[in-house]
């Protein structure tokens, strides 16, 4: 009889076992601070917020603003050739890279 009473005893821990580890499952994914969709809704922050710090860091870069580039040609061919790497057709442009 004492077989049959460890079996039942095995079976029993396995249910609550995994009971348990489901209930936490549903606790954690659903229910807590830590759930999936905070967890999107974050990284989505996250990548705004990166592109945001990127785009900021290039205009930070510009020396130049919209409107000036605008009003002045030279100062836009000057831009063009220094920021954008751009020349005329009968020029060979040559990039030295500081490591």
């Amino acid at each position: 009889m004492e077989k049959g009473s460890n079996k039942h005893r095995k079976h029993l821990f396995l249910i609550l076992y995994s009971a348990t580890i489901i209930v936490f499952a549903i606790y954690f994914f659903f229910i807590s601070d830590h759930t999936i969709k905070t967890h999107h809704e974050l990284n989505r922050k996250i990548d705004n917020l990166e592109s945001k710090i990127t785009y900021t860091k290039n205009q930070v870069g510009n020396v130049y603003t919209f409107d000036q580039l605008h009003a002045d040609s030279n100062l836009l061919e000057k831009y063009a050739r220094e920021h954008l790497n751009m020349h005329r057709e009968s020029e060979d442009v040559f990039i030295i890279v500081h490591e």
